[in-house]
């Protein structure tokens, strides 16, 4: 299936094209957050989120549950969005991961699977990345960064101009969380400071 950068995704929900899998992968977790959101926003309507949205932790399932949760219909929606974190927890043949892929061989058209693996495990799963739309949420590089720190400070109320975006990213490194935390003690300084 196909193979998108975070950047591309963004592109391809601007234009609609909402996927029925997508497998988050990379060391970025900020990124992976993102991602959900902007899949979220695209699939569902805000009025019925709270009814058609289950996020859940894979090991934290048993088989039944993970059957239960995909096949479960949308209400009140065209379709539902489940979102399951940490899905490279499950050893390779846990009756949970072939509950899974039996799921992702014919995937139900009302439910949008989001698929996320945590920013510890370096390899992607090849049975996931045949079955889903793979999200890259690799590390950005320091100008795009800084283009993110402007954006996260917009979003805080915080105006960052170009060079102290550059500089910021120069202080503290490309690490989102890291970058966001920065951006937040800018954002709780006294206005006009």
């Amino acid at each position: 299936m196909a193979d998108l950068s975070f950047d591309a995704l963004h592109r391809a929900l601007k234009q609609g094209d909402v996927a029925n899998v997508y497998y988050l992968v990379g060391p970025e977790d900020v990124l992976k957050d993102e991602a959900v959101r902007l899949i979220l926003d695209r699939a569902l309507d805000p009025s019925l989120r709270d009814f058609n949205f289950d996020q859940r932790t894979a090991t934290s399932l048993d088989a039944e549950t993970l059957e239960s949760l995909l096949d479960t219909l949308p209400m009140l929606a065209e379709r539902r969005v489940v979102l399951l974190r940490d899905v490279d927890g499950w050893q390779k043949k846990a009756k949970m991961r072939t509950a899974l892929l039996k799921w992702l061989a014919k995937p139900g058209p009302e439910t949008v699977l989001v698929m996320a693996q945590s920013a510890a495990e370096p390899e992607s799963d090849k049975d996931f990345t045949s079955r889903a739309v793979t999200v890259r949420c690799d590390a950005l590089p320091p100008a795009r960064a800084a283009k993110w720190a402007q954006h996260e400070a917009s979003q805080a109320g915080v105006t960052l101009v170009p060079e102290a975006a550059e500089h910021l990213v120069k202080a503290v490194g490309v690490e989102l969380s890291v970058l966001r935390a920065e951006v937040a003690k800018l954002a709780a300084l006294p206005e006009g400071t």
